[in-house]
């Protein structure tokens, strides 16, 4: 049960705005960034939205506002996958077949055509708000009246949900290509004909600062996972699925409004750890293009792991969410933008975030950022999240593997900048989840379970939310 103080606690952050933030008009912002035309301040006329009794652990949400909106809510969006250049030039590929663009024409993932990336096609508005005893979350493609509103450009990330390495270059890429030249995990050619082998898989055993270089060589607008490309994408998971627990077993069938219901299940979570290791060096076990089949729709994609000796060695199961790979499982993803500076005694941690995509941002430094929580001391499950600034980091961690958000933070005991990694990986268990957070590392850690997809938009994203009036 939510005590008063709880409910307080949900409000930290509106009283952590700058009162320019809180004051900032519509037109003075929005409007330079071409959001909606000129004069044009009005709410939405509805809103997909879903809503948390902060007084009850169930991670199951109530669906609350325009109905017609919130099912229609992943084609008004345009959520799938793209064919994205370095210029940011998309093309929207087939929602029923990534291997043809949605006019028709072929498509080839293998890095000829552009990245193969998820994201949404249009600019939208995200907001949160407590109201009496409910967390509301929305998505609307305009302002909403009254609250604090968040706005989303036209954005996207690797659809495979992790990095792949052009190995002649060293650029992160989102290619599906099984070529020595974007050979994953830590670049052993020695594995390439084996059972074991990293041709094809997601990259690994870099820092995020590394990842990060790598990423920029793409161009302006170009990086690996800025926090709030995360933070969203789990966020629509929340609206849309109705659920803060995404681990929950997967459901075909709509509830009987036609929304989604139940989860993507387990994911690739639950492997044998030590198995993992002996086997594939803690490195990424699944080809990239596992889930392609499902193209823009949402599920489990099986794959049946080889072992030595021509057997399986466990089945595991891709989550897809509209074309959207390993949101969360399988490989911890680093996040950039976002830095968690320990306290002297190694308990709690003071997030700062990098409030614009475009903007300069050094792992090892606090200079340019902006603080804007506080992750609580020690392991345990997610209770409360803070979605200031999009940093989607907890508050507090006191639920469990079946409550509240059901992700569980790692905070161990060691002090200065820690970089956040999000997802949990292919061993955590009911631990991982799309809010699942890792704040013990060092922005030069290197392991070879972490990695970082690619990201992009194609304007510059500013985190500041705005009161529309």
């Amino acid at each position: 049960m939510a005590t008063e103080t709880q409910e307080v606690k949900l409000l930290e952050d509106l009283a952590s705005f700058d009162i320019a933030d809180k004051l900032m008009v519509y037109s003075k912002k929005y409007n330079k960034l071409g959001f909606l035309p000129a004069g044009l301040l009005s709410s939405s006329s509805g809103y997909a939205a879903r809503r948390w009794n902060v007084n009850n652990s169930s991670p199951i949400g109530e669906a609350v506002g325009d109905i017609d909106y919130l099912r229609n809510l992943p084609s008004l969006l345009g959520l799938g996958c793209y064919l994205v250049d370095n210029n940011h030039n998309r093309r929207k590929l087939d929602p029923t077949n990534h291997y043809k663009f949605a006019d028709g024409n072929v498509a080839a993932l293998d890095g000829s055509m552009g990245h193969y990336m998820w994201g949404w096609g249009t600019n939208w508005y995200y907001s949160w708000w407590v109201e009496g005893n409910y967390y509301y979350e929305a998505a609307s493609l305009k302002p909403i009246l009254g609250r604090m509103n968040y706005a989303i450009p036209v954005a996207s990330m690797s659809a495979i949900g992790g990095g792949v390495i052009d190995r002649d270059t060293d650029t992160l890429v989102s290619y599906i290509n099984n070529s020595a030249r974007y050979r994953g995990g830590n670049n052993n050619a020695t594995l390439d004909g084996a059972y074991n082998t990293q041709l094809g898989r997601a990259a690994s055993n870099l820092s995020a600062i590394s990842f990060s270089s790598m990423a920029v060589k793409n161009g302006p607008g170009w990086n690996s996972l800025f926090y709030a490309h995360h933070a969203m994408a789990a966020a629509l998971s929340r609206i849309i699925f109705g659920t803060r627990h995404l681990q929950t077993a997967f459901n075909p069938n709509k509830d009987a409004n036609g929304l989604f219901q139940g989860g993507l299940g387990p994911g690739v979570s639950n492997v044998n750890g030590t198995q993992w290791s002996d086997k594939f060096g803690y490195h990424s076990f699944v080809p990239t293009d596992i889930g392609i089949d499902l193209a823009d729709g949402c599920g489990e994609a099986p794959y049946a792991v080889p072992d030595l000796d021509g057997t399986t060695w466990t089945n595991v199961n891709v989550p897809v969410f509209f074309g959207y790979k390993n949101m969360f499982g399988l490989l911890n993803k680093w996040e950039y933008g976002l830095i968690i500076d320990k306290a002297a005694d190694g308990s709690t941690g003071d997030v700062y975030i990098l409030p614009k995509f475009y903007s300069e941002f050094n792992y090892n430094s606090l200079a340019g950022l902006k603080k804007v929580g506080t992750i609580p001391a020690g392991n345990g499950y997610i209770s409360q999240l803070n979605m200031t600034h999009l940093c989607h980091k907890p508050t507090e961690n006191i639920g469990s593997e079946s409550t509240y958000y059901a992700d569980h933070q790692y905070n161990n005991t060691s002090t200065g900048l820690r970089v956040s990694a999000v997802g949990g990986t292919a061993s955590y268990g009911g631990v991982a989840g799309p809010e699942c957070l890792d704040a013990s590392n060092a922005p030069s850690s290197v392991i070879g379970v972490y990695g970082s997809p690619l990201c992009e938009t194609e304007s510059d994203w500013d985190t500041t939310p705005v009161l529309v009036v």
